[in-house]
């Protein structure tokens, strides 16, 4: 555990200087109209903003210790995983249809709703993690690399969140930048911790985790054929984000996958 509390204090210390020292009044562009936006309407919003987001970096490793370490799992447990499972997959779906999904991606709806998009962050970070948390801990299963990627992950989604994407036309700014590779952090190091697991449970040649891993990653693999054949847009960046709430759902909350040892 000590390996990880050290790992999510060294990411909170360095959040927490970059927001005040290079975040603090800074403002986006929305490339199409060039129309520039105070991110915060006052200093103290932003520092209120920059405690409570650093007091979420602070949580995380509870969740490590309270869920993955978790000397048995209860039915406590076992329901603020599944609320957390359902409000983050709700949140997600509802926020993405605020504007046309085949038009606006979630971090361009973010240039409209700068608050919700942050609420966005909070929501499907927190419901991934604590969740993937619950999947490792449900099979005795341990994995520094899938801890290390799940904390990696949900850590660079707070950088995305506070630089908003530029837009196409403005790709080569370090903004603009800065937000999409982040945002791809989130994505493929959630998904490699939930992909590390399935693999394992493919090695006990268990057929229903053989057909569950194929589903992901061929739901991973058409995402990546409908960016370059169609390009980026609200449903198709949601795609991975379902297709894993539909995976921790699967194995963490139904008896197809159930496991007796530590089911509740």
């Amino acid at each position: 555990m000590k390996k990880y509390r050290i790992l999510w204090y060294i990411m909170t210390a360095a959040y927490g200087l970059w927001m005040i020292d290079f975040m603090q009044w800074d403002t986006y562009t929305m490339a199409n109209t060039l129309l520039e936006k105070e991110m915060y309407p006052s200093k103290l919003i932003y520092f209120i903003w920059v405690i409570i987001s650093v007091g979420i970096f602070f949580i995380y490793p509870e969740f490590i210790q309270r869920i993955y370490y978790a000397k048995k799992l209860t039915k406590t447990l076992k329901i603020l995983n599944i609320v957390s499972l359902v409000l983050g997959c709700a949140y997600i779906t509802v926020y993405g249809f605020l504007k046309n999904p085949l038009e606006y991606t979630a971090s361009m709806m973010g240039l409209y709703y700068p608050w919700l998009f942050k609420l966005w962050c909070v929501f499907s970070g927190i419901s991934v993690f604590t969740n993937i948390m619950y999947m490792y801990r449900r099979y005795d299963y341990h994995s520094t690399a899938g801890v290390v990627c799940a904390s990696i992950g949900c850590a660079a989604l707070f950088v995305t969140v506070n630089v908003p994407s530029a837009g196409e036309e403005l790709v080569m700014t370090l903004q603009c930048l800065s937000h999409w590779s982040t945002a791809l952090i989130f994505a493929f190091l959630c998904a490699a911790s939930i992909v590390i697991f399935l693999v394992h449970k493919c090695r006990e040649k268990d057929k229903r985790f053989i057909a569950l891993t194929v589903f992901f990653v061929a739901v991973l693999a058409l995402m990546l054929v409908l960016l370059v054949a169609v390009g980026k847009n609200g449903l198709i960046e949601n795609l991975p984000m379902w297709a894993a709430y539909a995976v921790l759902f699967l194995v963490n909350f139904t008896s197809v996958f159930q496991h007796k040892k530590n089911t509740v």
